[in-house]
């Protein structure tokens, strides 16, 4: 069920190191990535508690939609699974698409 969103990362993770420097990755992917993905999954707090703009854009990405995957997973609600894991799947061949594109240039 994670390995979807394993590979989101990986491809990002992948982007970001052929784009910027070394310290630059670090600090793009240890810290802003890691805490904005954490904040915009609803890992920490439901998302709809907010509501609003900041749903809004939670769901536009995909770390909201890999956590609703694994709770429906884990849950026993095979059902709701893939609607979710539909757009985290589609967020990590954008990203590895880019990243062969780029390694092409």
């Amino acid at each position: 069920m994670l390995i979807p969103t394993a590979a989101l990362f990986i491809g990002i993770g992948l982007l970001a190191g052929s784009i910027l420097n070394d310290k630059q990755v670090g600090g793009l992917c240890g810290a802003l990535l890691t805490n904005l993905s954490a904040w915009l999954s609803g890992a920490w707090f439901d998302v709809r508690l907010v509501g609003g703009v900041f749903e809004t854009i939670a769901y536009l990405l995909p770390f909201a939609h890999a956590v609703d995957a694994a709770r429906a997973a884990v849950s026993g609600d095979y059902a709701s699974i893939f609607p979710h894991l539909w757009w985290v799947i589609g967020y990590a061949v954008v990203v590895f698409k880019r990243k062969m594109n780029s390694d092409k240039a």
